[in-house]
């Protein structure tokens, strides 16, 4: 593991712990987290693992992903440096989603008896995730609304935009500042990879991609918030 990040010397400003927690509450979360780096692909943690606290990404990215009963995986939300992991799941036993690295990523990591004593005594902490926690499920709902009336096409370019809002592009080089796969995009649109590829086809042409291998170069981003722009999530 790389060396230790105190909160006081953290320079990540979007921190909940940092917005909301001060002087002898950050001491001590800083004196009992624990941090882990993450390298591309691994899990951060389980569906169906027991949960014992709350994650905190202080730098990187993380896909939080659901798996059907079929065994399809859907990635339902993308979280970047100073959002948190595994709050979904308080209130209960095990964890019933995925959380896997898109990029190598710090997390810190509280356990639930000190994050709770944190949100009882640091009422802007509290106050700051009770907006996290209705905006989430509001952007969650629409999303799943959205979804239902969508086309492939929409589908797609919500997928590309929505990675765009959250990780941002690489201005040199046109290129998101995640990777994501073909089956990562279908994961996000909630269609297949095969209809992905066809759709990136449809997009070349139209000139709002190019491609590079593997690789997936972002012409004109506007173009395709344009053919999303009737679906608001905010």
């Amino acid at each position: 593991m790389k060396n230790r990040i105190e909160c006081s010397e953290c320079k990540n400003e979007k921190c909940f712990i940092k917005q909301g927690c001060f002087g002898e509450w950050l001491n001590k979360i800083s004196s009992n987290k624990n941090q882990y780096w993450y390298k591309k692909g691994n899990h951060i943690f389980r569906e169906g693992e027991p949960i014992y606290g709350i994650y905190f990404i202080q730098q990187g990215g993380v896909k939080v992903v659901t798996t059907s009963l079929h065994g399809r995986e859907q990635i339902v939300r993308l979280a970047k440096e100073g959002q948190i992991l595994g709050h979904r799941g308080l209130g209960r036993t095990y964890y019933y989603f995925n959380a896997v690295a898109v990029m190598d990523s710090l997390v810190c990591f509280v356990e639930n008896e000190l994050f709770y004593d944190a949100c009882m005594n640091c009422p802007e902490f509290a106050y700051n995730l009770i907006f996290f926690y209705a905006s989430e499920l509001r952007r969650a709902e629409l999303r799943v609304k959205y979804q239902a009336q969508m086309n492939i096409r929409e589908k797609v370019a919500m997928a590309f935009t929505h990675s765009y809002e959250v990780f941002g592009m690489n201005p040199e080089t046109k290129m998101l500042n995640i990777s994501l796969s073909r089956q990562d995009i279908a994961d996000i649109a909630g269609t297949t990879a095969g209809q992905v590829t066809r759709q990136l086809s449809d997009f070349e042409s139209e000139k709002l991609i190019a491609r590079n291998k593997r690789e997936i170069i972002f012409l004109n981003i506007k173009g395709l918030e344009d053919i999303v722009s009737d679906y608001k999530i905010e």
